[in-house]
C-alpha cells in the first residue's frame, strides 16, 4: 500500500508531505483546488511521461517521493531482485519501496528506486505494480486486453491447470525443437554421408583410448632416453669386441711372464700385480658377457620407440582434425558413429520423433482444452457477477462480457493456453459490443472498472488504486452504491478516491482536503492538503452539500450521511 507522499516544487504545490493509511481514503476540495495535482504528482513518481512545465515557477527543479510498504510475496519484490536492485537478504515478510524522482528545468529526469539509480522504464516497470490510477486511461490494467486472460485466471483460482498447461507446452515445444535440430542434422548428414563415413572408418582403425595420448607421450620419453642409453651400450660393447679376445690374450701373456719368475725370487709387488692381472682379465670377461646380455634384452626397444610414436602422432593428427582434445575422441568417434547410423536408420528415427512430437502436442491441446473449458465457465461467471453490480453505478443500459475464444493458429499457442481474452461492453441496448474503454466516458469508464474490481478484488495483485472521476454525473443513490462499493473493495486494496460526491465522501476512513490559496509574501498561488478530523468531515461534507454557504440542514444532512454510511 502507498504509506508516505513527499512531492516538492510540482505545479501548484511547493512542499508537501502526506501519510497514508489502509482501507478507503477520499480527497475533496473546491473544483480547481488541485486534486488531479496529487494524481499526477504519484503518476509521475511511477515514471509517468512528463515535461517542464510541471516545475513550479520560480523553481529549478521538482521531485516527488512515494513510499509502498508490500508484502514479500508482492510482484514488485521478484521484479527488484531480478533488476537486482535489492537482495534477497533484505526481503522480509514486508518490505519497504521508495520511489523518487525529479526533473530539472533542462528537461533531464533521474529516478530511484531505495535510493539506486534506474531508468525511467524499469521505475514504471515496478510503478505498475504497486498501484493502479484510474482516470488516466494508459495507466489502467483493466484497459489493456494483453492483462484480460491473466485477470480471469486470477479469478478463476485453477493455478494448478494452469500450471499443467504451462508443463505440457514446454514439453511439446522441447520435443518440436528436438525434431527441428534432428531434421537439420539428418539433412546436413546426407549431404555429408561418405566423409563422415570416411572419417569414422579412420578413426575406427586407429580406436582410440581415453588417456592413450598421455600414456603414449610417456611412454616415448622413456624409449628416448633408454636409445641414448643403448647406443652408449653398443659403443662399449663394440670398444670391447673389436679386438676379438686380443685384450685378454695380452693381460694373459702378461701374467704368464710374471708367473715364469720363481717364487723364491717373487717380492710381494710381483705377486700383487699377478693378481690385479687375473681380476682384469675376469673383470674383462664378465663386462663383455653382461653388456651381450643388455644388448639382446633390448633389441626391440627402437622398433617399439618408432611404433609409439606413429600411434601418438596418429592420435594427435585426428585430434586436430576434429578439433576436439585426445582424450575427447572415443566420445567423438561414437557420436559419429551413432549419426552414421542414424543416416542409415533416418526415416525410421524421423518417424518415432514425429510421432513423439504429435503425441506431445495432442497432450498439451487436451489440457489446453480442459483449461479453455473453465476459463469459459468462469468468463460468464465474472460477466454474470459483473452485469449485476452495474445498474447501481447508474450502468443499467450497459453490458459487459469477458469473451473468450480459442486460436485456431498452431504457431499462436502459447504456455497460457489456446485462449483469447477480452472483456467487451456496450453502454446501450442493443449496441455493438466493443472494449470497454472505447464504449466508455471517463465517469462511466471508472464505474465499469470500479464494478469489474469489486467482483476481482480476491484475486487482484494490485495492493493500491486510485480513482478519478468515478462519480461524474451521478448522485444520491447512484452515489452511495459507488461509496458502498468502493468500501467493500477497500477491504482487500487501499482505495484513495477524488471525489466531489458527498455520499462517496461519507464512505470513507480517512478524509483530505484539498485547497488552494494566493501567498502574497510568496506572490504565489499554493495548492495545500489538509488532513481532517470527524467533526472537520462532517463540515466538509456539509460543504460539497451546500457550496460556499453552509447551511444547518446541510450540516444535518452530512451527519446523517457520515452515521449511516457503513465503513471498510
Amino acid at each position: 500500500m502507498l504509506t508516505n507522499l513527499v512531492i516538492k516544487n510540482f505545479i501548484l504545490i511547493e512542499s508537501l508531505e502526506l501519510s497514508f493509511g489502509h482501507k478507503l481514503t477520499v480527497l475533496t476540495g473546491e473544483t480547481g483546488a488541485g486534486k488531479s495535482i496529487l494524481l499526477d504528482a504519484v503518476s509521475f513518481a511511477l515514471g509517468a511521461r512528463s515535461d517542464t512545465s510541471m516545475i513550479k515557477n520560480g523553481s529549478d527543479s521538482m521531485s516527488v517521493i512515494a513510499s509502498f510498504d508490500v508484502l514479500k510475496t508482492h510482484p514488485s519484490i521478484k521484479l527488484l531482485l531480478e533488476n537486482e536492485i535489492i537482495s534477497q537478504s533484505e526481503v522480509g515478510e514486508s518490505f519497504e519501496i521508495i520511489l523518487r524522482r525529479t526533473l530539472n528545468k533542462d528537461g533531464k529526469n533521474k529516478a530511484y528506486i531505495n535510493d539506486i539509480p534506474v531508468s525511467l522504464s524499469i521505475l514504471k516497470l515496478i510503478g505498475d505494480t504497486l498501484i493502479e490510477i484510474h482516470g488516466q486511461f494508459d495507466n489502467q490494467s483493466l484497459l489493456n486486453p494483453a492483462t484480460h486472460l491473466g485477470i480471469l485466471d486470477n479469478f478463476a483460482h485453477d493455478y494448478n491447470l494452469k500450471e499443467e498447461c504451462k508443463l505440457a507446452y514446454q514439453k511439446w515445444q522441447k520435443s518440436k525443437k528436438e525434431l527441428a535440430e534432428i531434421e537439420a542434422n539428418f539433412a546436413k548428414a546426407k549431404e555429408d554421408e561418405d566423409y563422415l563415413k570416411h572419417n569414422l572408418s579412420e578413426l575406427e582403425a586407429l580406436n582410440p583410448q581415453k588417456g592413450e595420448e598421455e600414456e603414449l607421450n610417456n611412454k616415448r620419453h622413456i624409449l628416448m632416453n633408454s636409445e641414448k642409453i643403448i647406443t652408449s651400450i653398443k659403443d662399449a660393447f663394440e670398444y670391447l669386441s673389436k679386438y676379438g679376445d686380443e685384450p685378454e690374450k695380452f693381460v694373459s701373456n702378461a701374467c704368464y711372464a710374471l708367473e715364469r719368475i720363481p717364487d723364491d725370487a717373487k717380492n710381494e709387488n710381483i705377486k700383487v700385480i699377478v693378481s690385479e692381472l687375473d681380476n682384469v682379465v675376469s673383470n674383462i670377461s664378465d663386462a663383455y658377457e653382461r653388456l651381450g646380455q643388455i644388448l639382446s634384452e633390448n633389441d626391440g626397444d627402437t622398433s617399439t620407440l618408432e611404433k609409439t610414436e606413429e600411434r601418438l602422432f596418429s592420435i594427435r593428427e585426428l585430434s586436430r582434425k576434429h578439433k576436439v582434445s585426445p582424450d575427447e575422441l572415443p566420445e567423438f568417434m561414437a557420436n559419429l558413429k551413432h549419426t552414421v547410423d542414424n543416416i542409415n536408420n533416418s526415416d525410421e528415427v524421423l518417424k518415432e520423433k514425429r510421432q513423439q512430437t504429435e503425441k506431445a502436442k495432442e497432450d498439451y491441446l487436451v489440457i489446453a482444452n480442459k483449461l479453455s473449458d473453465v476459463r469459459s465457465e468462469y468468463g460468464k461467471m465474472l460477466s454474470n457477477k459483473v452485469m449485476m453490480e452495474l445498474p447501481p453505478l447508474k450502468l443499467e443500459k450497459a453490458t459487459f462480457e469477458v469473451v473468450v475464444s480459442r486460436e485456431t493458429d498452431e504457431n499462436k499457442y502459447s504456455a497460457n493456453g489456446i485462449d483469447n481474452v477480452c472483456f467487451m461492453g456496450s453502454t446501450n441496448f442493443g449496441a455493438t459490443k466493443n472494449y470497454i474503454h472505447k464504449i466508455a466516458s471517463g465517469g462511466e469508464l471508472a464505474r465499469f472498472t470500479l464494478a469489474i474490481k469489486v467482483v476481482i478484488s480476491d484475486a487482484s495483485v494490485i495492493s493500491s488504486m486510485i480513482f478519478d472521476e468515478v462519480d461524474t454525473g451521478i448522485s444520491g443513490a447512484t452515489a452511495s452504491a459507488v461509496g458502498e462499493r468502493l468500501a467493500r473493495l477497500s477491504k482487500s486494496i487501499q482505495i484513495l478516491v477524488v471525489t466531489h460526491s458527498p455520499q462517496v465522501a461519507s464512505f470513507g476512513n480517512h478524509h483530505f482536503k484539498v485547497s488552494k490559496y494566493f501567498d502574497e509574501d510568496k506572490n504565489a498561488t499554493i495548492t495545500s492538503v489538509e488532513q481532517l478530523s470527524e467533526p472537520q468531515r462532517v463540515n466538509e461534507i456539509a460543504r460539497i452539500i451546500s457550496g460556499d454557504k453552509i447551511t444547518p440542514e446541510a450540516v444535518s444532512a452530512a451527519e446523517k450521511l457520515f452515521i449511516t454510511s457503513i465503513k471498510a
